[in-house]
């Protein structure tokens, strides 16, 4: 039985975070009606889940650049912190 760590669940919720900025955005992009435009409920909840997991994966690239540094400099220091003991 894997036991989740800390760092395990902050990447989940790392995904999660952009999977629902990836959504919120997939319908603030649709000015046009393109996704209610659609004949189908399936069809318009696979293409708004389709934008979302593109726009999810661009958030995903967006927010490693911009955290991945400021969390690299928390984690260091406080693993330097815990060698002075």
């Amino acid at each position: 039985m894997a036991v989740l760590d800390l760092t395990t669940w902050m990447s989940y919720a790392f995904f999660i975070l952009c999977l629902v900025l990836g959504w919120g955005a997939a319908g603030a992009l649709d000015f046009d009606g393109i996704l209610r435009s659609s004949t189908s409920r399936w069809g318009r909840l696979l293409l708004r889940l389709g934008v979302t997991l593109v726009l999810a994966e661009g958030f995903r690239l967006f927010l490693s650049f911009v955290l991945g540094p400021i969390l690299d400099l928390l984690v260091n220091q406080s693993i330097n912190g815990f060698k002075a003991f």
